[in-house]
């Protein structure tokens, strides 16, 4: 929690260039005037002092050189104009036919959640429906505003600027300081940024769930009841309690997650629309969009920060009751918009968008980027066997390079082979364990070198995928400092589903960074490229030594065991954005969301951001309910195709952790693999490396996907053949053509 100090006085910076306006003679608080520069958060002693009475609907403007900001003094609300179009967007509504609590959130700019006594109900405050104490200071292209919440003794600064694309909003976290009876649970900056009511507006909102998804702006007649709200880069373990599901009762299918915290919103006839950032704060924040008649009758989008959790306290050993943490995550918050605007105004233009601010600020890196079928070799598992546990070995080394060899005399020759459960004891009794050595029933450690120098010599890169999150629960382990617990100090549990080892348990990143070191140093310089999974996209906050880490702490500690690995390549499995920079492949890749009512439809947003600088794979063929249909995706999105391979028939996993793999035999896949690649490798070779330049939907299932690089990919899902201007495209099938003017 941060400390109390009095929050310095702010002054009033007005150029030549702004216009204040006050309409009502009403003061609520008086600040000071001077002339001075913009920009950079300083106040220039320049000018005469003179007074400023902040007034109920006041509006002062400031301007860049593209867009011109105006705030609403009494609301805290804001209008952005691009000066050029002529297009608004504000962050207001008034809503005066809702209560008092909806009314002040939709019409003010900020508003907050608190949590006081014994109650995890938190009270949601606005600025237009208490008293606030305001101190603002204005600057060429923006102004900084001191808060104070004064019936909460809470205070906080508000900074906000215009950029070159957008506006910037961010609350710094040391100016964040509580009193002793209120305490901050969420933070909303302009959640109405941008919203439409009802179906007045053509367009719709962008969510980056799984490869990303759009929601409707038309008018829902009441349909929905619920909002979509998803935490950025999933639920934490270390806050959420987990259900298991017991053995032979249905399991649902985990709903995607967000690994972007991103959102946007366009407005399709008047071709514009923003790609809203969470700049700062996102690993405790949460994404949240409501259509029309949920509530409200707007359609809006934004991001929620949390700054604490309701978790279960325990009270007795088995009892808990509901708390708000006593200390909260208070850190730096910030939302960046940047508005697009004509051909630029859709989800292309926004994925692209945020493609260029990921790889101006590093985050993003050009990687190379050829074609390979990725080809994962499952190497053993374990099952219960009266009081021992026994190995059943599915892959052996020997029998990974007899397979290679076949597929290369083939001419499959662009293969990106991985190897899993390779350890000792095989996928699930490994977990956990520190053991980095190969298992005997598989190979030895020569064998498996000498594959890896084989392969080098025709191209081919083997790599070793390690589990670095997931520790099987029937190990022993120094429960202080090897396994996570939660914030209530309880060792979490993650349920597998399955019935041998019902429970895995999770590593703390210290018990991580150990089992990583060991890997490095026995096979780095030999073997050059890793797979990584569980850290990749997993955050949770956890209690360790007396201390609770934030979910901020733990993306940053799983960063630095990642930093600076010694292999040249760095595959991993469906990674979060602040890992960007360290991957080289991107495993796994969501093509499917998880289809709520209110979703119009999936889109390539995920795909966009990542094409023409990182190549992706999709999750394994193997387990497709239609085939013909995930072949044609792959063309529409991009992506790569996968494949889980065994040797052995995957009967023989029935009584282990790993039964859920009903096809894998390499004898029974192997057809396959030779047609999906001969079939993929052509058109993939036409376009890769080039990025996605728009995407439209032609008619029901026919879909063209726009290359960068001038090549149009025409993929016809229907049962019918399709004619597009001289494109003849046949049912279930594509085409690859050059670019052709839009219609």
């Amino acid at each position: 929690m941060a400390g109390k100090k009095s929050i310095p006085k702010k002054r009033l910076i007005v150029k030549s260039a702004l216009l204040c306006v006050a309409a009502i003679i009403l003061a609520v608080v008086i600040v000071r005037i001077i002339g001075g520069k913009g920009g950079d958060g300083s106040l220039a002693e320049e000018g005469m002092d003179s007074a400023h009475e902040i007034q109920p609907n006041a509006k002062c403007a400031m301007e860049n050189g593209r867009f011109r900001l105006e705030l609403d003094e009494k609301t805290m609300a804001i209008r952005v104009t691009d000066k050029a179009s002529g297009k608004e967007y504000l962050s207001g509504q008034d809503y005066t036919e809702g209560n008092d609590i909806w009314n002040g959130f939709c019409s003010s700019g900020i508003s907050l959640e608190f949590y006081s006594g014994n109650t995890t109900m938190p009270s949601t405050v606005s600025v237009s429906n208490t008293e606030v104490v305001k101190e603002i200071a204005y600057f060429q292209d923006g102004f900084d505003a001191d808060l104070n919440f004064r019936d909460y003794d809470f205070r906080m600064q508000i900074q906000v600027r215009l950029t070159d694309g957008g506006v910037k909003v961010r609350v710094p976290g040391g100016s964040i300081q509580e009193g002793s009876d209120y305490f901050l649970g969420a933070v909303w900056l302009y959640p109405m940024m941008g919203s439409t009511l009802l179906g007045d507006e053509e367009g719709y909102m962008v969510i980056p769930e799984g490869p990303g998804a759009i929601i409707n702006l038309k008018d829902n007649e009441g349909k929905y009841k619920n909002a979509y709200s998803k935490r950025i880069y999933g639920e934490n373990i270390g806050v959420d309690a987990l259900e298991a599901n017991k053995y032979d009762e249905p399991v649902v299918t985990e709903p995607e997650e967000i690994r972007m915290p991103v959102f946007g919103m366009v407005y399709s006839e008047r071709e514009g629309g923003f790609l809203g950032i969470a700049s700062e704060g996102e690993y405790n924040a949460e994404l949240v969009a409501y259509p029309n008649g949920v509530i409200t009758p707007y359609n809006w989008i934004t991001i929620k920060f949390h700054v604490r959790d309701v978790y279960q306290k325990q009270t007795a050993r088995s009892f808990g009751s509901p708390a708000y943490e006593e200390r909260g995550d208070i850190r730096d918050l910030g939302i960046e918009y940047l508005f697009v605007d004509g051909k630029e105004a859709d989800y292309i233009g926004l994925a692209n968008s945020y493609q260029d601010y990921l790889v101006k600020n590093g985050t993003l890196t050009a990687r190379e980027d050829n074609y390979e079928v990725k080809l994962d070799f499952f190497g053993a598992d374990s099952e219960k066997w009266l009081v021992f546990d026994s190995i059943v070995p599915m892959t052996t080394v020997s029998d990974m390079e007899d397979i290679l060899r076949d597929l290369m005399q083939e001419s499959v020759t662009d293969i990106l082979p991985v190897y899993i459960g390779w350890q000792k004891d095989g996928a699930t009794l490994n977990y956990g364990s520190s053991d980095v050595g190969i298992e005997s029933k598989l190979g030895s450690g020569n064998q498996l070198l000498n594959l890896a120098k084989k392969l080098e010599e025709h191209g081919i890169t083997l790599t070793l995928q390690q589990e670095l999150l997931l520790a099987n629960s029937s190990k022993l382990y120094h429960t202080a400092r090897d396994v996570v617990k939660g914030i209530n100090q309880v060792i979490v549990q993650k349920p597998t589903y399955q019935k041998f080892f019902e429970e895995m348990y999770y590593q703390t990143p210290v018990r991580s960074r150990t089992l990583m070191d060991r890997l490095e140093k026995r096979y780095g310089g030999i073997v050059s490229a890793v797979s990584i999974s569980g850290i990749s996209n997993t955050l949770f906050s956890y209690y360790s030594g007396g201390n609770i880490y934030t979910r901020g702490d733990c993306a940053a500690q799983h960063r630095s065991i990642l930093d600076d690995l010694g292999f040249d390549e760095v595959g991993m499995v469906s990674p979060n954005v602040y890992l960007w920079d360290i991957m080289t492949q991107y495993y796994d890749i969501p093509m499917t969301t998880s289809d709520y009512d209110y979703i119009e439809r999936e889109i390539p947003f995920l795909q966009t951001v990542l094409r023409g600088y990182v190549p992706y794979w999709a999750p394994y063929t193997n387990f497709q309910s239609n085939e013909d249909a995930f072949f044609l995706k792959l063309l529409e999105y991009g992506a790569y195709p996968s494949f889980l391979l065994t040797e052995e028939s995957p009967i023989d996993l029935r009584n282990t952790n790993s039964s859920y793999i009903y096809t894998s035999e390499y004898s029974v896949m192997r057809d396959k693999i030779l047609a999906w690649d001969s079939g993929l490798k052509e058109a993939f070779g036409q376009i890769e490396g080039a990025g996605i330049q728009a995407h439209h939907i032609l008619d029901t299932g026919v879909v063209r996907t726009e290359y960068k690089n001038g090549i149009c990919v025409y993929v016809n899902y229907s049962n019918e053949d399709y004619v597009y201007k001289d494109i003849v495209i046949s049912a279930l099938s594509y085409v690859l053509a050059e670019r052709a003017e839009l219609e």
